[in-house]
């Protein structure tokens, strides 16, 4: 009997350990983290504290502009509307903390440029520019505005300089201005 609840434990861990994360849905002006080793409450707070510092949050948010979950390893970054996300300081204070940046989670508004084979997105607000990989997988083709959500390995971000757009992976289209479409929000 003790064997059977033993390996019954054993299987539902790891079926819990297997399964799929749940999906990242970004609010306006928001920014999230994958990283890994932010396993406990302690491991939150000095993520937390870390990044509590860095320029442009809003600190109406979460009580100082950060939300550390311990249980996806995710932390949301609340970002002043305007302010360009400096990733850079991100990935510094998050490495220095002792723990590794995975996946950085953006969500951006703005006007659509043609950059060779691939679409530049400026964010209205910030002036920040995304270069829009599989854009035409998301639905973006023709469109002058768009809002997406999009995502990016933290890897990249040592190498990336003060004003070159990041190279981005569109996860979701959210808002176009498509004149066949309704011209709204959408999820």
């Amino acid at each position: 009997m003790n064997k059977t609840i033993f390996f019954t434990a054993i299987l539902l861990s790891t079926n819990l350990a297997l399964a799929e994360p749940s999906p990242v849905v970004l609010e306006e002006h928001q920014t999230i983290i994958q990283v890994n080793g932010v396993v406990c409450s302690f491991c939150a707070y000095g993520a937390e504290k870390a990044l509590s510092k860095i320029d442009g949050l809003d600190k109406s948010e979460f009580g100082d502009g950060v939300l550390v979950d311990v249980k996806t390893h995710r932390i949301t970054l609340a970002m002043q509307a305007g302010a360009k996300i400096p990733f850079q300081q991100i990935y510094q204070r998050i490495k220095s903390a002792g723990y590794d940046p995975i996946t950085v989670h953006v969500r951006s508004k703005g006007k659509l440029e043609r950059s060779g084979d691939t679409l530049l997105l400026r964010d209205s607000e910030s002036g920040q520019a995304f270069l829009l990989q599989d854009a035409a997988k998301a639905g973006i083709t023709d469109q002058t505005s768009v809002v997406v959500q999009a995502h990016f390995d933290a890897s990249q971000i040592p190498d990336l300089g003060e004003s070159e757009p990041v190279k981005v992976t569109v996860d979701r289209l959210i808002g176009d201005s498509n004149p066949e479409r309704d011209g709204g929000e959408r999820g």
